[in-house]
């Protein structure tokens, strides 16, 4: 009776080390929805995304080190925007240590690419310390 009690034991601390505990996994500071809940929300940040949103990517993606500004910013504007959008949201979720599955990555670019793009640069906003400029991300 000892031993196998022992064994659950373990096997619990070897699942808490493997997949880490609640505190050790981090979430979107907002809902895939929540665009009205983002960071420096208001008129103005509604404009700024409208018009400069590409610049706004790519400058959030450079200030993450996922890839010079130019080429973030090129990328958003294409076609491919789906498929550029999920790799860098996984890499996001792996650098900022994000719990979601890569079909929830995938699936959130190709149904609701506006949501999951607000929703990308308010994560790197509030973990990076920045706000929404005109043309570009800018230190609080």
């Amino acid at each position: 009776r000892g031993r196998a009690r022992r064994l659950v034991e373990s096997s619990k601390k070897k699942k808490k080390k493997k997949f880490g505990t609640m505190a050790e996994v981090g979430e979107f500071p907002t809902g895939l929805f929540g665009c009205c809940a983002i960071k420096d929300c208001g008129c103005g940040c509604c404009l700024k995304l409208y018009f400069c949103g590409p610049c706004n990517y790519g400058s959030a993606m450079e200030a993450v080190d996922l890839g010079p500004f130019c080429c973030c910013c090129c990328a958003i504007s294409t076609p491919c925007t789906c498929c550029v959008g999920s790799y860098n949201r996984h890499k996001l979720t792996e650098k900022y240590n994000i719990d979601e599955s890569c079909a929830a990555t995938v699936l959130s670019w190709f149904f609701c690419p506006c949501c999951a793009f607000i929703q990308d640069l308010n994560l790197i906003m509030t973990k990076e310390n920045k706000t929404i400029g005109c043309g570009g991300l800018q230190s609080d």
